[in-house]
């Protein structure tokens, strides 16, 4: 009966001091958040007590069932190594859980944000594919626009020059039909007319430059038969060649659809360049 009370004892010891630094431990541990701040994970106080409590019972009773196990020294030594063993156990069980909620975690949410990195990458990738499709439907659009321009100054200068060749063998017809007098009159008059038209030019300024551009250069956007003049101590660059106001505005117009936003018309007097209010008074 001394040794039973005895034994209950020692294993009662083991099991309040296992409890009470439970306890401690528990009460002053700081509880660091897994997953955020606003979440903490601590070990559930009951189930700790009871399988505590199971555990000092379960060697309580293999302690008396055991006669090796009732001298003094061996039931202290047993109850110590269970007593250690909770000392180190429930912490490390517990850290060791806490690590493995936080590197899962730490997976579940690299994850996400890779899916998130993934959805931006496609969204970036379809963005560009989109924007080299529209940059490659504006390249075309702007090569048949410019192929047009092009194609509109020639059948303009065809024009002219067809217009002028027309109204000589008209002038020529009539001049022959009349009387010599009338005829030299008609002549003489019509030479005068055809070179003060021929001295009256209008062209469409598109570029002015402080410095000389080449023939090639990307500002001209491949225009073809561009005029070069300097004034003012500027390089100035002019298309067309036009004996009609009306035809030089037409023409400005065109070119300023097409990119060339600050061309305007510019009258020229024997390869000079005047006002051109003045080649309007020199024309009528």
């Amino acid at each position: 009966m001394k040794l039973k009370r005895s034994l209950f004892l020692l294993v009662a010891g083991g099991y309040i001091l296992s409890l009470v630094f439970y306890l401690i431990w528990y009460y002053t541990m700081p509880y660091v958040s897994p997953y955020g701040k606003n979440i903490t994970v601590s070990p559930n106080i009951k189930i700790i007590v009871v399988f505590i409590t199971a555990l000092y019972l379960f060697l309580y009773f293999l302690i008396s069932s055991i006669r090796s196990f009732q001298k003094p020294w061996e039931s202290f030594f047993l109850v110590s190594i269970i007593t250690l063993l909770i000392f180190v156990l429930i912490p490390s069980v517990y850290y060791v859980g806490y690590e493995f909620i936080k590197a899962n975690n730490k997976i579940k949410i690299e994850k996400i944000r890779m899916r998130r990195l993934k959805v931006q990458i496609d969204d970036a990738n379809k963005s560009i594919t989109e924007l080299i499709a529209k940059l490659e439907y504006e390249r075309k659009e702007n090569d048949k626009l410019r192929a047009q321009l092009n194609e509109i100054i020639k059948k303009t200068e065809s024009k002219e020059g067809g217009q002028n060749t027309k109204g000589d063998n008209i002038i020529q017809r009539k001049s022959n039909e009349d009387f010599s007098k009338r005829k030299i009159n008609l002549e003489t008059g019509n030479t005068y007319l055809d070179k003060k038209n021929q001295e009256i030019i209008f062209k469409i300024q598109i570029i002015s430059s402080s410095t000389r551009l080449a023939t090639n250069s990307p500002q001209f956007k491949d225009l073809k038969n561009v005029w070069e003049y300097k004034d003012n101590g500027l390089y100035k660059y002019t298309v067309g060649n036009q004996t009609d106001l009306k035809l030089a505005s037409t023409l400005q117009s065109e070119f300023r659809r097409k990119g060339f936003n600050g061309a305007f018309v510019v009258a020229f007097k024997n390869g000079k360049r005047i006002p051109v209010r003045e080649a309007l008074k020199l024309l009528n």
